[in-house]
């Protein structure tokens, strides 16, 4: 396990023309500095019973620095790695409400105001 925090990535706008509407998220230390890559759909699973969530995500990697893509895809550890920053930067938006992982113009009030106020 990582010790993430917000100085090992940092949030880039994307040039690749499928991802146009998403950040890249680069990687500023560690083994893979300066690898980016652009998160897709993020899953939550819950399991109350056991006090567990489990999370799952889709990725693209937008530029490999000095690693061929397909053997960064194999790798366990970096997969474990981006999910570790992954997991921090939404615990950090919830928390700090200054991340942003997805499209950079949300459309969704996350935030609904009831009725009554």
């Amino acid at each position: 396990m990582h010790n993430i925090t917000s100085k090992d990535y940092t949030l880039v706008e994307n040039d690749a023309s499928g991802f146009a509407d998403f950040y890249g998220v680069k990687y500023l230390t560690g083994k893979w500095k300066d690898v980016i890559v652009v998160y897709g759909k993020v899953t939550v699973k819950e399991d109350i019973e056991n006090d567990e969530a489990t999370m799952s995500f889709t990725y693209a990697i937008q530029d490999p620095a000095d690693y061929d893509i397909d053997e960064l895809k194999k790798d366990e550890s970096f997969n474990n790695y981006i999910g570790e920053v992954l997991n921090y930067v939404m615990i950090d938006a919830l928390e700090n409400k200054g991340a942003q992982i997805g499209n950079i113009e949300s459309t969704t009030d996350a935030h609904p105001q009831s009725p009554t106020e």
